[in-house]
């Protein structure tokens, strides 16, 4: 997948009911595995990132409490400023050139880009529930897209999670049901703490309907001048939106390892270039240039408004639509 631009972001001052949390976690919160050779089975295993998603009460602005992704462990958009946060959803809030067709929210702000929310207008992506963490995808009204200084093809309301935690190597885990409506792109994948890109590693990358209805994607991007990056579809033999399913990464100095359910599904040499400390992110985007090339919407590649508006009404009628998190895991792997 190509992920230019993802670092644009806005910097304009929000209303926040949370106190002001430090830039990520940066260094002191990273971890490193020396390049031992050791196998999975014979590593000692420490946790870096650990979330059943039984989430933590928080204070919304209209004063009323919830359950919420704890907000220690997760920001809510790409990229958050030195202060939590610093724009709407709290940083960037959708990928542009990739044509995506949602804004990535959360109601714990207030205001976007100084002007105030009503709390009628707010949207919600994220629910906590028995089987775990919701997070839903819905068309925005009309009223709710200006609120959110949105509209035309990206007319949509959705979430997604980025570690606070960034970590170099690790035993991923996450367990979800993903979604199955048109135009849907759940993803889990990693970006570097350094904030350039390349390097990514897409762990997953789904659009469960049409063709790819059991496959997922995968891949690595690298920098220009580098070696060693790949991507393809693999069949999965299953519907991922029709029940839980575990998705996972191995990753060592020597490999990368994607995993399903427990079985290995891939396996590749890690390059060089991924030696560094990087974020895990899931989202939950609607629509894109890529998305609606699976969908024919024509010219196909074509980034013009008027393709990308078409595409989001064809898929607009399959909305709302949910992703499930169950829990995500990650494990140093130690000498």
């Amino acid at each position: 997948m190509k992920r230019r631009e993802f670092l644009l972001f806005s910097a304009s001052s929000t209303g926040v009911l949370l106190p002001t949390l430090p830039y990520f976690a940066a260094s002191g919160a990273s971890a490193e595995l020396s390049a031992s050779g050791d196998g999975l089975g014979a590593a000692a295993r420490s946790a870096i990132i650990e979330d059943n998603f039984r989430g933590v009460e928080i204070t919304m602005p209209d004063g009323s409490r919830k359950l919420y992704p704890d907000p220690s462990k997760w920001a809510f958009t790409f990229w958050p400023g030195a202060k939590w946060p610093e724009s709407y959803g709290d940083g960037t809030n959708w990928l542009p050139a990739n044509g995506e067709c949602q804004t990535y929210v959360t109601p714990l702000i207030s205001k976007v880009k100084g002007s105030p929310v009503a709390d009628n207008l707010r949207y919600d992506p994220f629910s906590i529930r028995s089987d775990g963490l919701h997070i839903k995808a819905s068309l925005l009204s009309p009223a709710q897209q200006s609120a959110y200084q949105i509209g035309g093809y990206r007319r949509f309301g959705s979430g997604m999670l980025l570690s606070r935690t960034s970590f170099t190597f690790g035993k991923i885990r996450m367990v979800a049901k993903l979604p199955a409506a048109r135009g849907s792109w759940a993803d889990l994948w990693l970006l570097p703490e350094s904030h350039h890109w390349p390097p990514e590693i897409d762990i997953f990358e789904t659009m469960p309907w049409g063709k790819h209805q059991q496959q997922l994607h995968y891949g690595v991007l690298v920098p220009k001048g580098t070696t060693g990056g790949f991507g393809n579809w693999t069949e999965l033999g299953t519907d991922p939106s029709a029940e839980f399913h575990e998705y996972g990464l191995d990753w060592t100095p020597e490999s990368l390892s994607g995993l399903f359910d427990g079985r290995v599904l891939w396996q590749q040499p890690a390059p060089a270039s991924l030696q560094e400390d990087m974020y895990l992110i899931v989202n939950f985007a609607v629509g894109g240039k890529w998305v609606f090339n699976e969908l024919n919407v024509q010219p196909i590649d074509s980034m013009s408004p008027e393709r990308l508006s078409a595409g989001a009404d064809l898929i607009q009628a399959d909305y709302p639509a949910e992703m499930i998190i169950k829990s995500i895991s990650v494990s140093a792997l130690m000498r």
